[in-house]
C-alpha cells in the first residue's frame, strides 16, 4: 500500500513536469507571433496608404509663414460723439505665406469689417486692457471669415492710441 502511493505520487510528478517544460516557452512563442503578425499588418496598411498619409500631413504643415502689415486705421468709438477717436495700426502673422494674395485681394472688406467691429466699442472697453485682447481675437476672426480661410495665426497692435 506504500509502495501503491509512492508509485501514485511518481506518475503525478512526471506528468507535471513533463507538461510544465514547454508551457512557457509556448507562451512566449504565442506572444512573439501575435507581436510578429501585428508589425507586418501595420506595415502593409501604411505602405498601401503612405501617399494619402503624406498629402494629409503635408497639408498641415505650412511651408513658409508670412506676414501682412495694414494701414493706419482711425475710428470714432461709440459714445464719444465725435470728440474721442482712435488710431491702430495692425500687423497679421499668417500661417501661410501664400494668403497674403488672399488678404491683398480682400483688403477693403478687412478694413470695412474691422472699422465696424472696432467702432461699435465704446471709450472705456477700448481702453481696458483685457478687452483689448479680447479685440484682438475678434478681429482676427473677422480677418478669416473675410478671406475664408484660417490664415491669421496672431494678430499684433503695432499702434494703439486713443485721443
Amino acid at each position: 500500500m506504500a509502495e501503491n502511493k509512492k508509485e501514485e505520487k511518481k506518475k503525478k510528478k512526471s506528468k507535471k513536469s513533463g507538461r510544465s517544460k514547454f508551457l512557457p516557452f509556448g507562451k512566449y512563442f504565442l506572444i512573439l507571433l501575435v507581436l510578429a503578425s501585428q508589425g507586418i499588418l501595420a506595415y502593409q496598411i501604411v505602405d498601401k496608404n503612405y501617399g494619402k498619409v503624406y498629402e494629409v500631413v503635408d497639408d498641415l504643415t505650412a511651408p513658409e509663414e508670412g506676414s501682412y502689415m495694414l494701414e493706419e486705421l482711425i475710428v470714432n468709438p461709440s459714445g464719444s460723439n465725435g470728440q474721442r477717436f482712435l488710431v491702430v495700426e495692425i500687423s497679421l502673422e499668417l500661417y501661410d505665406a501664400a494668403h497674403i494674395e488672399l488678404i491683398e485681394k480682400e483688403k477693403q472688406r478687412i478694413k470695412h469689417n474691422m472699422l465696424e467691429v472696432l467702432s461699435s466699442r465704446t471709450v472705456n472697453q477700448l481702453s481696458q486692457l483685457s478687452e483689448r485682447e479680447k479685440l484682438r481675437s475678434e478681429l482676427a476672426t473677422v480677418t478669416n471669415q473675410a478671406i475664408g480661410k484660417r490664415s491669421v495665426r496672431n494678430l499684433y497692435y503695432t499702434k494703439y492710441v486713443m485721443q
